[in-house]
């Protein structure tokens, strides 16, 4: 693959890094050198940040509702257009060439919205009028994922930009020129100088000189719960808004009546390579159907063959966590990297499964992001339960069992943003996405991505 060179967008202008500095980007399938991202420095964040409060105030907070309406129909256009080079783009290879149907559903939705209206009137007669608006916030900064940054990076600009707000984004360090290139379309599609802006940068200065600048109002960061601790403290010396899409444990929790075969396609189709936040890592089995279920796993597990990483820090990590899970657990299957000249110079791991007696290994408690899931057995509903919920996490969990009295019992109970029945991971652009405790602060998709992106005036006139 020839080596390709992503610049920084600022300002309307494809442009380096003040610094000249770029960082390489290797292949995860075989270690080649596939591209270069700009390296940019506070410079480039102060320059970004002040052509995006430039274009709110100057232009974009008064932008009239069909301009908005015409832009984002021609954004579609581009990024179709675009399709073949965004997928080029992607260093981890993303199966296929096409933009995602989600996301132009995401870009339907939101500008749909635009025919809402600002305002709601609670009061008017011969005294006064009294009445509620709805204001965008000023500079959005926007973090993208490593393992959805064309779509990520549609999720939060889309929406940030209907409610009336300019946009940053960081992109991510391993898949920064594919989320690069999805902000290039925003200029492409005819968005004003610097409504949209765009910088990647190895290593945090750049998100830490994004979060902390004056301009910015909201952050908008989908990755780590370690990473969105970090942002929500700096966020809070000027009160800033965030919105965290963050980490999870997912538990899969499975029953003797329910479709083992279906259970188990749905775990390692989730599971492995596991890298997102919804991704099965805690299958908790009742005692009857553990061993036929678990030689299920193992069955499809290796069908499905070695999991593709996103580069070799992801492997190094899953590797210790191996050792760590050796330490209190039994390997079931799995917890190498695979042997052969075809998996050499690339960042794969096997598919890899534990058994624990309980969640004290770190394999059961932190977010591996990596194709590494541990086994639990319970007796009781109220003993699964509790496993489920004993987790710092709560995005999402997924119950499998055809009884409609048990599935009521644990939708009231699990503490999780999302709860599946007998299916793993579901989206759709209509539905809210976001979770209890440690996964985070605020919903995307919905109505309720939306309203992150607004502040509210009460006028009264007398």
């Amino acid at each position: 693959m020839n080596k390709k060179r992503s610049d920084l967008l600022i300002n309307g202008q494809m442009c380096p890094p003040s610094t000249g500095q770029y960082y390489s980007l290797y292949s995860p399938v075989d270690g080649e050198l596939v591209a270069e991202a700009a390296d940019a420095s506070q410079a480039d964040v102060d320059r970004a940040a002040a052509a995006a409060r430039e274009a709110f105030y100057s232009e974009w907070k008064f932008y009239g509702v069909e301009q908005k309406r015409a832009l984002f129909a021609k954004l579609k256009e581009v990024l179709h257009a675009m399709a073949e080079e965004l997928a080029a783009a992607k260093v981890q290879p993303q199966g296929g060439v096409g933009i995602p149907p989600l996301v132009e559903r995401i870009i339907d939705y939101y500008a749909a919205k635009l025919d809402d209206g600002v305002g709601t009137l609670i009061e008017h007669n011969d005294q006064r009028t009294n009445y509620l608006c709805k204001e965008p916030l000023g500079v959005v900064a926007i973090f993208a994922p490593l393992n959805g940054p064309m779509l990520g990076t549609i999720l939060s600009a889309v929406p940030a930009l209907v409610a009336g707000n300019t946009v940053v984004l960081k992109a991510p360090d391993q898949e920064a020129p594919q989320a690069v290139m999805t902000m290039r379309a925003f200029h492409e599609a005819g968005f004003p100088a610097g409504v949209v802006n765009a910088l990647s940068g190895k290593g945090p200065e750049v998100g830490q000189a994004l979060v902390a600048h004056p301009a910015t109002r909201l952050i908008s960061f989908t990755g780590s719960t370690a990473t969105g601790k970090k942002i929500m403290a700096s966020a809070a010396a000027d009160l800033k808004r965030v919105q965290l899409n963050l980490g999870n444990k997912t538990a899969q929790i499975i029953f003797p009546d329910a479709d083992l075969d279906m259970a188990a396609a749905a775990a390692v189709g989730s599971a492995f390579p596991g890298q997102a936040c919804s991704a099965i890592s805690r299958v908790l089995l009742h005692k009857s159907i553990r061993d036929e279920f678990i030689a299920l796993l193992k069955e499809k597990a290796q069908s499905a063959g070695p999991c593709l990483l996103v580069d070799k820090a992801a492997v190094e990590r899953v590797a210790r966590y191996v050792e760590m899970g050796k330490e209190r657990g039994s390997l079931l299957f799995g917890g190498t990297r695979p042997s052969g000249d075809a998996y050499a110079k690339g960042c794969y791991f096997e598919p890899t499964a534990f058994a624990f007696e309980d969640q004290s290994s770190p394999v059961c408690r932190d977010e591996i992001f990596g194709p590494v899931v541990s086994v639990l057995t319970f007796d009781r509903d109220d003993e699964a339960l509790s496993l489920a919920n004993d987790t710092d996490y709560g995005l999402i969990s997924s119950v499998w069992t055809r009884d409609s009295e048990r599935q009521r019992y644990f939708i009231g109970r699990l503490e999780m943003g999302i709860v599946t029945i007998n299916s793993a991971s579901m989206l759709s652009h209509r539905t809210p996405w976001g979770g209890f405790k440690q996964s985070g602060i605020g919903r995307r998709y919905g109505e309720m991505g939306l309203e992150p992106f607004f502040e509210y005036k009460t006028v009264w006139i007398t």
